[in-house]
């Protein structure tokens, strides 16, 4: 199988994709997509394959400047002969072109598309966009046209990624676009009162039975599609090391704390934090441990879809509080990691004395760490990643 090279997509699909399939990717109106399609030829041809871009929505220097800005060697690519663009928007603007292959009217995209197939056997080609095309052909004749690609591509063992806008095509003309393709990924908005982020989903794979998770996403640059993760909980009792977990996760953070009484700093409102790690975006928020705090924890925690409780492995006369905060927040119902901290200290419990104290169930993983060296936390965020997405 072949990796699509989109977060999380090839565990939706059972392990990737086959040789010489189609995929497309629908999009909303207004929905990021043509990021999914450029991702996949980046990564399929720094495997060692060959592809091509068909564009007729922009030109390809355009596309060469999208590359750059997600920070992949588009250019390097076409020198070595490894890509290429069949320009179908160039002679359309009345600019020239220095594509290999340059659509001059819609006649010629059959035959131009079926000869840049033949020419990345085993390779990946990129259809942007497919709606245009629809515009500017016949229903009919745009089906049949499709199965042609689809039919030389399963012959050449090429993957075809189609991106596709859906505008307001009639709902039969949607079924037979579907019904044509090996794959179909819907990208759609996630609402709740209001637009509050982008997801995709797996609707149909040809060879698997496809997860009905969605996943959301987000698109940045530098770094293409990166699933989001859009509030992670992290809390416990005071002194536990919620802060400088949330420190040590984070490519940035930001803490809000005092010293008190000329002692320790402590928290007095929250810990922010963004985390880019594997392919995932996430913003983390850490709460004060202090009872008298505990109003902020309630508030931090209603919209969190994760939870890291960190306890101190050298108090268990902490452990209980720490059974009070999940009990407070609605850290018993969402996915949660409990973090042994401060495993390096003497006296230290090991994970598994700590779920005996606290009779912690065992479907709640315990991770040993010493955060102040970011010793296990990276373990801690996959646990959590994984409980998440259901893996």
């Amino acid at each position: 199988m072949k990796r699509t090279h989109i977060p999380k997509l090839d565990e939706l699909l059972g392990g990737g994709i086959l040789d010489g399939i189609s995929v497309m990717f629908c999009a909303y109106p207004g929905v990021d997509c043509e990021a999914f399609g450029y991702q996949m030829l980046n990564g399929r041809v720094n495997e060692g394959d060959n592809g091509f871009i068909f564009t007729n929505v922009s030109e390809p220097e355009t596309i060469q400047y999208e590359f750059d800005s997600y920070g992949w060697d588009l250019e390097s690519f076409i020198q070595e002969d490894k890509v290429f663009f069949v320009d179908g928007s160039s002679s359309f603007l009345g600019t020239p072109s220095s594509a290999k292959y340059v659509v001059h009217n819609y006649n010629e995209v059959e035959d131009l598309i079926l000869d840049a197939i033949n020419e990345v056997p085993g390779g990946i080609g990129v259809i942007n966009n497919l709606s245009v095309l629809i515009d500017y052909m016949e229903m009919e004749e745009t089906l049949a046209t499709i199965k042609k690609w689809n039919q030389k591509a399963r012959e050449n063992k090429t993957t075809l990624v189609y991106i596709f806008t859906e505008w307001d095509y009639h709902p039969d003309l949607i079924d037979e676009i579907n019904n044509s393709m090996d794959c179909v990924v819907d990208l759609r908005t996630i609402e709740e009162r209001v637009i509050i982020g982008q997801g995709f989903m797996v609707a149909r794979a040809t060879w698997t039975e496809p997860k009905e998770t969605m996943v959301l996403f987000f698109v940045v640059q530098p770094g293409g599609v990166k699933v989001y993760v859009p509030k992670i909980l992290v809390t416990g009792p005071y002194n536990s090391g919620k802060s400088s977990f949330v420190k040590s996760i984070s490519e940035e953070s930001v803490s809000v704390d005092r010293k008190a009484m000329g002692a320790f700093p402590t928290t007095i409102a929250m810990d922010i934090g963004h985390v880019d790690y594997k392919g995932f975006l996430a913003d983390v928020f850490g709460t004060p441990g202090q009872e008298r705090f505990d109003l902020i924890l309630s508030v931090l925690s209603k919209e969190a879809v994760g939870a890291f409780i960190l306890v101190d492995s050298t108090a268990p006369q902490t452990f209980a509080r720490a059974k009070e905060m999940i009990r407070k927040t609605r850290a018993e119902s969402i996915p949660k990691i409990i973090i042994a901290n401060k495993q390096d200290l003497p006296d230290a419990l090991s994970p598994e004395d700590i779920r005996k104290k606290m009779k912690i169930s065992r479907d709640i993983p315990i991770v040993p760490a010493v955060v102040t060296e970011k010793k296990g936390i990276y373990h801690a965020m996959d646990a959590l990643l994984k409980l998440i997405y259901g893996d």
